[in-house]
């Protein structure tokens, strides 16, 4: 049913640019977004560009990502929702890439794959929430947000029964569907700018919530009922002001709060929170892309980006510890684009995959 539909030999044919240093300097930073991947846990990297297509190989060199997301039952399955260029996908952990045609020039916000039917899937671009039950062969329109001042931004399949589905819009509604998409209704309203929602794999009908400068937030009722878990973070400034949230999926209840701080720790679901003692100094640095090796928990990646005018990237640099953060090694990145997110693979964990954009 996921057919790659040229031979692997064809992947010889690298489209390979951008491999230069990160600029130390004044001058705004340039060069390709897209895809990057290294399989020496970040010692060297090289591009994933190849997108094949009916005419040949072609290149998502010039995609800005905005977000990876794995499938739940297949770790080399990754999708790329871009920032204006539509879907993309991987069955084979970034070798190759497809489009989705019915997506072609979207910005894709929301994305969530049925963790327990993989060829079904649901997809924002902001006013309507798409579905496809054949692995992207065919789409339908499941909701439409008429409010021009509205945006889904984030949805999620209950991990516990894939009928349930999530939809937090950039208002602060959160909807919910029992009917795999058919339905909709309000499940609560929260009035104020959302920004990130997930469900918990260890905890069915568990969803976090994260809003742009308003912390965090977990309900353990499909999303009826919202509990506050950023009390924790009054010791550590700005930490309300978030980037991205990451599951250690080793570990239940185990996640990382990446904000403007930092990098905050909780093994309680929430409940308490630690720093990660990181080379950059709180706040000096805007932190987008992290990831944790599943198995070696002291294997940690981030980047620090610092931000010129009108977020143009002025440098970026890559991070990574071997003893939990007690001592943090540094490297080059392979383009001068902002990274933006980050993948260590379960299954092969000196891969880590980097995606790139131009914000």
């Amino acid at each position: 049913m996921r057919k790659i539909s040229l031979l692997v030999s064809m992947l010889s044919v690298l489209i390979f640019t951008g491999a230069g240093c990160v600029q130390f300097g004044g001058t705004p930073a340039s060069g390709p977004t897209g895809v990057y991947q290294s399989t020496d846990k970040g010692e060297t990297w090289k591009q994933t560009s190849n997108l094949m297509t009916p005419i040949g190989i072609k290149s998502i060199s010039g995609v800005g990502v905005y977000r990876f997301q794995t499938d739940p039952e297949d770790n080399n399955a990754i999708y790329l929702a871009s920032r204006g260029q539509g879907l993309f996908y991987t069955y084979d952990n970034a070798q190759s890439w497809q489009s989705v045609d019915a997506m072609a020039g979207k910005f894709i916000y929301g994305f969530a794959v049925d963790p327990q039917n993989k060829c079904v899937i649901y997809v924002s671009e902001g006013q309507h929430i798409y579905k496809t039950v054949d692995c992207s062969r065919s789409w339908q329109t499941v909701y439409t947000e008429e409010r021009g001042d509205q945006r889904v931004v984030s949805l999620v399949v209950d991990f516990g029964n894939s009928n349930i589905v999530y939809a937090a819009e950039l208002g602060g509604d959160i909807l919910a569907s029992d009917d795999a998409g058919k339905g909709w209704h309000v499940q609560k309203r929260l009035g104020f700018q959302l920004q990130y929602m997930t469900g918990d794999k260890f905890n069915p009908g568990r969803l976090y919530l994260a809003g742009y400068s308003n912390g965090l937030f977990r309900s353990d009722d499909n999303g009826k009922d919202w509990d506050d878990m950023s009390a924790g973070f009054d010791n550590y400034t700005d930490a309300n002001k978030f980037n991205r949230l990451v599951f250690n999926d080793a570990q239940k209840d185990s996640l990382f709060w990446i904000c403007k701080y930092g990098i905050l720790r909780s093994d309680d679901a929430g409940a308490t929170w630690t720093d990660l003692k990181l080379i950059t100094p709180p706040g000096s640095v805007n932190i987008y892309a992290f990831g944790i090796n599943p198995k070696n928990q002291n294997e940690m990646y981030y980047t620090g980006t610092i931000l010129g005018d009108q977020n143009v990237n002025v440098r970026s640099t890559f991070y990574k510890t071997t003893d939990g953060g007690k001592n943090w090694v540094t490297k080059k990145l392979p383009t001068n684009t902002i990274p933006v997110w980050l993948l260590v693979n379960p299954d092969q964990d000196n891969v880590v995959t980097m995606g790139f954009a131009v914000l």
